[in-house]
């Protein structure tokens, strides 16, 4: 899953090197892109900064889950 947010100037980038790598396999994978102001406030992914590629569940760079209070996004 792609986290992003209307204007965030790095999405197209990772979204172009993951596109690239997903088709470097030989098994595609698909994925969800979603806009963070989608998301009710309550749900916990609106604490990560976009643009966020999620795995299960999990920031695949290794940031940790967001906990309440969230920061202003980034």
């Amino acid at each position: 899953m792609l986290l992003t947010r209307e204007g965030c100037a790095n999405t197209e980038t990772l979204r172009a090197n993951l596109d690239r790598a997903l088709k470097a396999r030989s098994t595609p994978i698909a994925y969800t892109v979603v806009d963070l102001a989608s998301l009710p406030d309550t749900d916990g992914r609106t604490g990560y900064p976009t643009p966020t590629l999620l795995y299960n569940g999990r920031d695949v760079f290794g940031l940790a889950e967001p906990r309440r209070p969230f920061g202003s996004p980034t």
